[in-house]
């Protein structure tokens, strides 16, 4: 099995020797209750789609079709954590986490929307587990990344299509130094999405209340997983 070597982003130095690149994802004091966690994958074969990864999709959209068979699933912490922190910075009330929307549309459609292997892999895991995950491509990031509040209203193209967003003042967002990467953990920006053509992704880990960091590692040791056996293998 290929060793992948997955760190914490801190140096902003890239080694061709160990084959990691890194890269820190800052944090503003006013949002350390916010649990958070990066992680990088490099050397990437993204493919449109693979016979493999499909196979293990299909798999698990039968246990998240069973793990989401209550209807009353929106309702449990995992769920209502991220709306209750939405709640807290944005006018706009009620707000779901992006797992919610994922798993709306599994529920519906019966598979995850069809983008490439690695978007698919991991809107899979954040599916299954609940966990809101972004994933940027490195070499289209402008700076050092950071988690901050947005001080003025600011607009971007979201991912699926490339519509015109607003990351409104007052809200948290990720950002770089060309503007916003994602408002608040909700929608990405589509000038970093991954395709076929990334080769290192940074992956952005977000829970709430009810999702701590012991949390976010047992989704991204899940990633890692799948990532290792499906794009690595």
């Amino acid at each position: 099995m290929t060793d992948i070597k997955l760190k914490n982003y801190k140096s902003g130095s890239r080694s061709d020797d160990d084959k990691t690149c890194s890269l820190e994802l800052m944090k503003s004091k006013k949002l350390d209750h916010i649990p958070v966690i990066s992680k990088s994958y490099i050397n990437l074969r993204i493919q449109k789609k693979d016979r493999q990864v499909e196979k293990w999709i299909k798999e698990y959209i039968g246990k998240i079709k069973e793990k989401y068979s209550d209807h009353n699933w929106k309702s449990t912490p995992v769920f209502e954590g991220y709306v209750q922190l939405h709640d807290l910075y944005t006018e706009k009330k009620g707000i779901p986490s992006s797992s919610a929307g994922l798993i709306d549309f599994i529920l519906g459609k019966g598979s995850v929307p069809k983008i490439n292997t690695f978007v698919d892999i991991y809107n899979v895991v954040s599916s299954f587990t609940g966990i809101s995950i972004g994933a940027h491509d490195i070499d289209k990031l402008e700076g050092t990344p950071k988690l901050d509040i947005i001080k003025q209203d600011m607009q971007f193209k979201m991912i699926g299509g490339g519509k015109d967003g607003v990351a409104r003042k007052g809200e948290y967002g990720y950002i770089d130094e060309k503007g916003i990467l994602c408002r608040m953990d909700i929608k990405q920006c589509d000038r970093t999405k991954v395709t076929e053509d990334t080769k290192q992704v940074l992956m952005i880990f977000q829970g709430q209340t009810y999702l701590g960091y012991n949390d976010l590692k047992t989704g991204a040791r899940m990633l890692d997983k799948a990532i290792s056996e499906l794009l690595y293998g």
